[in-house]
């Protein structure tokens, strides 16, 4: 592993050396493309003003590559390179390296959608985006070869699975009631929060190496864990009332489409970060009472998206029923 380390420390070193500081915007920018703020605004998007099942599908692969890649990267608790090797920090990140969940993430939903689009200029665009988030990081000295390599293998396997199966498991659910469908998404919530928990506890007798363990305070927090479980609730819960309270019919003119997308992602953005503020004053996240808020603030942002909204949208005649 330290000749890997070594390896991917020298691969740094020459990017930077030869590119930085002139790209370190544009880097940055891609970055920002892996991030939770940046599919906060696209899968709204996506759901709202394309095709509904298109969207709710891209978070759901989304979520769960998300979380694969989490739990792994607490199960593994490797260091990042700037941690342990001479490279600059261009970004800071508190939870560890290995596996990369921006390269896992944005191949995982550029691939879905990629297999969704017809027109080859845009597949192409999305490779390139794919490509240059995941080389970003490198760029940025938070992640290695490796862990880049580890996250595209995480997206190509959840999209394999998910081609796989996604079938079989609509059909299972639709044959569900509502409650009981409601119900699943709770407990699949449940389970998302108990594996992070389950993982923190594996490793709690494994300490970090002094030498880097100032950089990763919050590494073994499963606070992340809890975001995903209650965005997936929020979403399950939403499109389900969603289907049999407000059948959102996508398409329309392109005005009507951005309309309606300015007003649902204002609410939103209002939304969540109105309940962080509110949240931060009651509770601080690495706590039992923080993570039932932050499980809440992401539940409530999912439902707003897959249920409140297109609701909202129908009786605003923004948006037509299907």
């Amino acid at each position: 592993m330290d000749a890997l380390y070594q390896f991917g420390i020298s691969l740094i070193q020459i990017i930077q050396n030869s590119l930085s500081p002139a790209l370190d915007g544009v880097m940055n920018g891609f970055s920002f493309l892996g991030r939770i703020e940046f599919y906060l605004v696209l899968i709204p998007f996506i759901y709202w003003s394309v095709d509904r099942r298109l969207g709710i599908r891209a978070f759901l692969i989304l979520a769960y590559t998300d979380l694969t890649a989490a739990s792994l990267k607490l199960l593994f608790h490797e260091p990042r390179p700037y941690w342990i090797g001479n490279v600059k920090p261009l970004s800071t990140e508190t939870t560890y390296g290995i596996p990369s969940s921006h390269a896992s993430d944005s191949l995982a939903i550029g691939g879905y959608l990629m297999a969704h689009i017809k027109q080859n200029w845009q597949r192409i665009l999305l490779g390139i985006v794919v490509f240059f988030v995941a080389f970003s990081r490198l760029y940025l000295g938070v992640h290695f070869p490796q862990d880049i390599l580890l996250g595209w293998i995480i997206g190509f396997a959840v999209l394999w699975a998910a081609s796989k199966w996604e079938t079989l498991v609509r059909n299972w659910l639709d044959d569900k009631s509502l409650a009981i469908q409601i119900g699943l998404g709770f407990i699949d919530s449940v389970l998302i929060f108990l594996t992070g928990i389950f993982i923190r506890f594996l490793i709690s007798g494994t300490a970090d190496p002094a030498s880097w363990s100032s950089f990763n305070t919050y590494s073994r927090s499963v606070t992340h864990f809890f975001t995903l479980a209650g965005a997936v609730f929020g979403a399950y819960a939403g499109y389900a009332l969603m289907r049999k309270y407000a059948r959102l019919d996508a398409k329309g003119s392109w005005e009507s489409r951005g309309i309606r997308y300015l007003v649902g992602i204002i609410s939103l953005l209002a939304i969540f970060y109105s309940l962080d503020k509110l949240f931060a004053l009651i509770a601080p996240d690495q706590t039992a009472l923080g993570y039932t808020l932050r499980y809440i603030r992401y539940g409530f942002a999912t439902f707003w998206m897959s249920f409140l909204a297109p609701w909202l949208f129908l009786k605003l005649k923004l948006a037509k029923p299907e």
